[in-house]
């Protein structure tokens, strides 16, 4: 039921907003059904753009997905729950790209173990297509700019939640909501402060358009929405190794400062425990509600600092956590459009291994 939910409001929106998809199908002339699904799954979100994944293709019966553990972010996710969240939102990508071309899927999660990085097997078989429009991954992003600050329409927000209720929404006006910008920001400044944490931050950072080309992965000056004569400076004349200096980090406590005050509420997805099955359901629930809200033309960036700083997310998860333990965090906020997404990606065959 919640699949069927899901997959209607985003036909049914993705029709009446405004969402540039620009370009990316195009990589698909001439590919097979195995190909397309593995791209569509790509185009998942994933912390810092690490795009933490590799897949064993079996014919058309069987995808083995694993994670690619040389893409850890040993300083901000030691756990590696923001690894597992990523690879959930690859599956769900996966599994709505499966249907929609044709295939009935059964998602098996294996058992965290250190002897193999396999995540889960998705077994396919022959059905009829689900009806789900591709489109609404191929639009889906992140949007790092400021949202409008009106509240969210009561039945907007019951279709980004669905019957979730794993996942609040906490208005912007709310104390609830002034009290997690207010969090956000503190645990950003905090992580700001961390030389270790930058220092990761900057290993993934992708200035120049040479990088961008050779890595297709990371974070780059359009995903960071660094535009125009700025944007071409940065480009051109940072390495790096400049997202450490002071200059650079007041100034992203700046733009988190404004991030954070403009916005129209918060959701927050919590999980029963802390095993790899929930992390990567977390994964799956965070990547259909942006795919939803991205139809809805309403903003969606998760904003993860407050989980990621352990001091903060024990003083949030007192405050909001339900009984259930916090894993994500996301603002969203309604806008004009969304834009073309930006953040690279590697190629179907640098991630994939096709087996006849």
């Amino acid at each position: 039921m919640v699949r069927f939910v899901f997959m209607m409001t985003a036909i049914v929106a993705l029709a009446s907003c405004k969402t540039n998809i620009g370009a990316r199908s195009s990589l698909l002339v001439g590919a097979d059904d195995m190909h397309k699904i593995i791209y569509y799954a790509t185009l998942a979100g994933s912390s810092h753009n690490t795009q933490p994944w590799r897949v064993e293709v079996l014919g058309d019966r069987e995808i083995r997905v694993f994670a690619d553990t040389t893409r850890v972010l040993n300083v901000i996710d030691p756990k590696k729950r923001e690894l597992y969240i990523s690879l959930g939102a690859f599956i769900e990508n996966l599994d709505l790209a499966a249907g929609a071309l044709g295939y009935a899927t059964e998602v098996q999660v294996l058992p965290r173990s250190e002897r193999t990085a396999c995540v889960a097997v998705v077994a396919l078989k022959r059905a009829r297509p689900s009806g789900f429009d591709l489109h609404s991954i191929v639009g889906r992003r992140t949007l790092r700019v400021s949202f409008h600050t009106a509240d969210i329409r009561k039945e907007e927000v019951a279709s980004i939640l669905g019957d979730d209720w794993q996942t609040s929404f906490f208005a912007a006006s709310t104390e609830e909501g002034r009290f997690i910008a207010k969090q956000t920001l503190s645990a950003y400044r905090q992580q700001s402060m961390n030389r270790e944490a930058q220092a990761e931050f900057a290993s993934w950072v992708r200035f120049s358009d040479r990088d961008v080309r050779l890595r297709q992965d990371g974070i780059t000056t359009a995903g960071m929405q660094i535009n125009g004569i700025k944007g071409f400076v940065v480009r051109n004349f940072f390495k790096p190794a400049d997202a450490e200096k002071k200059q650079f980090v007041q100034a992203g406590i700046g733009t988190t400062e404004k991030q954070v005050n403009n916005c129209g509420g918060w959701l927050a997805l919590t999980s029963v425990d802390n095993s790899v099955q929930s992390w990567i359901d977390v994964g799956r629930r965070y990547e259909r509600m942006n795919i939803i809200c991205t139809s809805l033309c309403i903003g969606f960036q998760p904003m993860n600092q407050l989980v990621e700083e352990q001091n903060f997310l024990e003083n949030v998860q007192h405050e909001l956590g339900k009984g259930g333990e916090i894993q994500f965090v996301a603002r969203i906020g309604y806008v004009i459009e969304t834009p073309s997404p930006v953040s690279p990606r590697r190629s179907v065959d640098s991630v994939a291994v096709f087996y006849k």
